[in-house]
């Protein structure tokens, strides 16, 4: 009852400032809330028939993936698949609507709840478009507008900060974009050389297996089933060859792009700067619909990769940190050479898989290894090392498989390369990261240097984030939970990763920044963690290529101007 009456007061405010010719930004007019289900302005089955003729018949009403497991529709042998498969990738990017974040599902026709729950299509968008031709793009944003609705972009589904769902929405599924063309001399002003051009609906092993064919690489992420030209990119994108090459933002030539305003435009270091640099590092579904990226294209090299596990049994807390701290000074070495360094730790198991060197042998890792191989030989650890040589990229990353989803929650923040150059800085931070995991986190620990590749200060001119030009690590706290956990648990661990583990990395960078893909989505300084000093600039360009606001997210520029009422529909702020 509050908040209809608080939107009531706001409409009869805004109003009274449009009187008096006070308030014209395009992002407060009326209605307050975006139109919602069982609403009089929702459309009727009529009107959403005929919008399915326009778009060529590519409308899909959604049946959530756990309808199986609910009455009355209730499927055993089909429920069972859901459930087997519920965090695999496979199932949810098939799926037109699925995302691979269950927070923000918000237990919408769960496949663990009892059978007879309701089965309420809830968080989950309630119509997609499967997208083949920028007209479907073009004719569901001028549905949206015309009714007033939430509007969503969505092709994997791969996302942990909410952006790919959203109660009472239309969207647009990108996923079935598979085009690509390669050039073996692209030419602008700014590069000459090889590139690839990819639709929006392309995939990281996609992409891989494109340039391969060519003898080339692409930084592109580390997970193979992630959507190359959404969030990804342009959220920044880290990658195993970010120490030699950068982020994949760092390497953007050209987006095909539709805009909210229904004009299929490109943008390049030529064309429509302002909406490229965005596009470039500055967050993902937020300045247009990105129909397809261009990026540069690299020699193919060999590579090295290191793999170490160990576990903690028969030893004492004590004697297991001092390995985990061995490792933590070597790093800064093996960073030197343009490695990169996945490692993953609880209170009972080590994991640093893997270890990529481009362009490093086998030999120049060992010896860099040497001094933690004796330490843990010094403390009677009982480990596995693999080191293996390989003559391409792809056949490098072959075994990253796709990551196990649906079940964890995230925070973590950018930690930089002064951190660890003085001891210090290095005790702090070995305090933090042991109060951490003693506190039942496990910790996704990733040692990259993507300003290596740059002469100082010569950083591409984008939106990436400035912390990731001073960047060692990117630490990520991880809570997992059950899926029969109830809401009020996952609420509750969300909140310890804020406010518990969070805030000690956020003191250790100073404030610092975090990767907008791969974070706490409900951190409160967001704007400051997620795009720093770019903040202000991103939001005019937003403000230029999306008048009316179609474009949101909680954390994306813009987000503030919305909030989520109790029963998912988003209103508007003041």
């Amino acid at each position: 009852m509050w908040q209809s009456s608080n939107l009531s007061l706001l409409s009869s405010v805004q109003l009274f400032l449009q009187g008096l010719g006070l308030l014209s930004s395009p992002y407060l007019p009326l209605p307050a809330c975006r139109t919602f289900p069982g609403d009089e302005a929702w459309p009727k089955e009529d009107v959403w028939n005929a919008f399915n003729v326009s778009v060529d018949g590519r409308l899909i009403k959604t049946i959530p993936v756990g309808s199986p497991c609910h009455d009355p529709h209730y499927n055993d042998e089909a429920c069972k698949y859901v459930k087997k498969n519920w965090h695999q990738t496979e199932m949810h990017i098939a799926h037109p609507s699925s995302i691979m974040d269950a927070v923000f599902l918000n237990k919408s026709c769960d496949p663990f709840t009892p059978r007879e729950s309701p089965c309420y299509i809830g968080s989950y968008v309630q119509y997609a478009v499967n997208v083949s031709e920028p007209n479907h793009i073009v004719k569901t944003i001028d549905f949206a507008r015309k009714h007033n609705m939430r509007f969503v972009v969505k092709n994997t589904g791969h996302d942990y900060m909410g952006r790919s769902t959203g109660a009472g929405a239309i969207s647009v599924w990108m996923h079935h974009l598979k085009e690509t063309e390669w050039f073996d001399s692209y030419s602008s002003p700014g590069y000459k050389g090889p590139a690839l051009k990819v639709q929006a609906g392309v995939q990281g092993a996609e992409v891989n297996a494109e340039a391969t064919k060519h003898g080339h690489l692409i930084v592109a992420g580390e997970c193979p089933s992630v959507g190359f030209a959404g969030g990804y990119i342009q959220g920044g994108g880290h990658s195993v060859l970010s120490s030699v090459l950068g982020l994949a933002a760092d390497h953007t030539l050209a987006f095909e792009v539709i805009t909210t305003t229904g004009k299929f435009v490109t943008a390049s270091p030529t064309e429509n700067q302002d909406l490229y640099w965005a596009l470039s590092g500055g967050g993902g579904g937020t300045y247009g619909v990105v129909w397809s990226v261009t990026v540069k294209a690299h020699p193919d090299m060999p590579m090295t990769k290191a793999q170490l596990f160990f576990n903690s049994d028969g030893i004492s807390r004590d004697t297991y940190w001092e390995a985990i701290t061995a490792y933590q000074k070597i790093i800064p070495s093996i960073l030197d050479t343009g490695s990169f360094l996945d490692s993953t730790y609880d209170i009972n198991k080590f994991r640093m898989d893997p270890l990529i060197g481009p362009n490093v042998s086998a030999k120049t890792i060992s010896s860099l290894l040497t001094p933690w191989i004796d330490k843990l030989n010094y403390l009677g650890i009982n480990y596995t090392l693999n080191l293996t040589e390989h003559a391409k990229y792809v056949e490098t990353v072959a075994d990253y498989n796709n990551f196990d989803i649906m079940g964890y929650q995230l925070g973590g923040r950018l930690l930089p390369r002064s951190l660890f150059e003085t001891d210090q800085g290095f005790l702090a931070f070995m305090g933090a990261a042991r109060d951490i995991v003693d506190g039942g986190a496990y910790v996704w620990d990733i040692g990259l240097r993507p300003s290596s590749s740059w002469e100082a200060g010569r950083y591409p001119n984008n939106a990436v984030h400035p912390e990731w030009r001073y960047a060692e690590r990117m630490y990520n706290p991880v809570l997992f939970f059950d899926d029969s956990d109830p809401l009020e648990r996952i609420w509750d661990d969300q909140k310890r990763i804020s406010v518990v583990f969070d805030q000690p990395l956020k003191q250790l960078s100073a404030g610092g920044g975090a990767y907008a893909n791969e974070a706490d989505p409900f951190a409160l300084d967001w704007k400051n963690a997620f795009y720093g000093k770019h903040y202000d600039r991103l939001l005019s360009i937003k403000d230029k290529w999306d008048p009316d606001q179609l474009l949101y997210g909680t954390i994306a520029v813009g987000g503030d101007r919305w909030e989520d009422m109790e029963d998912g529909r988003i209103c508007r702020t003041i």
